[in-house]
């Protein structure tokens, strides 16, 4: 994601919260699982209307993210065929209309399919940070702090959409066969990847490119100087992550969506989430064309709508859980509630969402969830467990890694 060495710096600070966030998401998975995810985590410590704002802010902050994501694969496509700006908004533009025809098609990205992508994401930052390492400069970290901890604050809300990815997934979690064996396991394995990841990449963007770090594609720019003219090339790779985050996105939403609806309307729910992506991307994207609105205007929505989010999980997970994880779920719910106050206007708009949301009509009762721990899913009275999802654990694995 595009951004300036300052937000680079302030990645150390976002992955310590998203650790956090992951040891609370998956203490929730496992004592208050629910097929809603963030709906029924909310409504469990903080009751049904909440759960119900909650759900309707994650499908919002979906909405208004998926031509985000699709727009960051357009760069590096423009990138690639050395086009101008106005290519990026033309590339997201397909990139999302492929998508969406997957998800539409009921075609679900597949274990092998999803390793396989997180496979090439992690050769490429290997090959990146690796064969660029040569090209770092001690200087480029001077000063340390251009812009103060008043910059870095600024630069730590519209970074923390590179951060998301927990709620996306929690509606798929409750799909697992034996949550609490292994739910931790997957949200440990994905943590670490995610961590070892934005932290090399980070360095390396700030070590190596220095003051042209706050490019559109710094991805590609570590590559050329590691491998010569043919990063850009490499770097189109990025283009199939980004198609796979979005799709993991769009699942937990039409997961969520049919869940809410008590399971039932599966396919109208799916296309009407999809139908609301479509439009509105193309009403976003249409106007980012036009000059109307910054991208720096399109990440903060989506991100304040995710914060808003984490805000009502982090909170109900303080009345539910005890111990270390409690505190953990103290401490991150202030920072989060620090950097949606900094998200400036795009937090009026999440809290619009969630008014409205949360007092309009009466609280789905399928958000209500118990507050118990779904030790199993194997059934002993009937002799055998329930069939897991195959591509739940790889979505887990592969949003977190490749989310935007």
């Amino acid at each position: 994601m595009a951004g300036d060495d300052r937000r680079d710096r302030g990645e150390g600070g976002l992955l310590l919260l998203s650790g956090l966030i992951a040891l609370v998401f998956t203490r929730l998975g496992t004592r208050a699982g629910s097929a809603t995810g963030v709906a029924g985590y909310t409504a469990a410590g903080l009751g049904p209307r909440a759960g119900q704002a909650a759900a309707w802010c994650f499908l919002a902050g979906v909405v208004t993210g998926a031509p985000v994501v699709c727009l960051i694969g357009g760069a590096y496509v423009a990138e690639l065929l050395g086009a101008g700006g106005r290519a990026a908004y033309v590339a997201a533009l397909c990139l999302l209309v492929l998508v969406l025809a997957v998800r539409l098609g009921g075609v679900r990205t597949g274990t092998g399919l999803q390793l396989v992508l997180v496979a090439v994401l992690v050769t490429l930052v290997v090959v990146a940070v690796a064969g660029a390492a040569p090209g770092a400069r001690a200087a480029h970290w001077t000063p340390f702090a251009p812009d103060g901890r008043a910059g870095v604050a600024r630069a730590a809300s519209p970074l923390m959409l590179a951060f998301v990815g927990w709620e996306a997934v929690a509606p798929l979690t409750a799909r697992l066969r034996d949550p609490r064996r292994q739910l931790p396991r997957v949200v440990g394995t994905a943590f670490a990847v995610t961590a070892l990841l934005y932290l090399g990449l980070a360095v390396a963007t700030v070590a190596v490119l220095g003051p042209r770090a706050g490019g559109p594609v710094p991805l590609a720019g570590l590559l050329r100087v590691a491998i010569g003219g043919y990063g850009p090339v490499l770097a189109a790779a990025a283009v199939a992550l980004t198609l796979a985050a979005t799709h993991a996105y769009l699942t937990g939403a039409t997961a969520l969506a049919t869940a809410l609806a008590g399971g039932a309307g599966t396919r109208r729910g799916t296309a009407g989430v999809l139908a609301a992506v479509a439009a509105t991307s193309a009403l976003l994207l249409g106007a980012a064309w036009a000059g109307l609105v910054t991208t720096a205007q399109l990440v903060a929505v989506p991100t304040a709508l995710f914060l808003l989010v984490y805000l009502g999980c982090l909170a109900a997970a303080v009345r539910l859980l005890t111990g270390a994880v409690r505190l953990a779920a103290g401490a991150a719910c202030a920072v989060v509630a620090l950097l949606l106050a900094g998200s400036g206007w795009a937090a009026l708009v999440a809290a619009g969402v969630a008014v409205v949301a949360g007092t309009r009509g009466r609280p789905d009762p399928s958000a209500r969830v118990r507050s118990r721990a779904p030790e199993s899913r194997h059934k002993p009275e009937a002799g055998r467990s329930e069939p897991v999802d195959p591509g739940t654990a790889s979505d887990v694995c592969g949003q977190s890694v490749t989310g935007p």
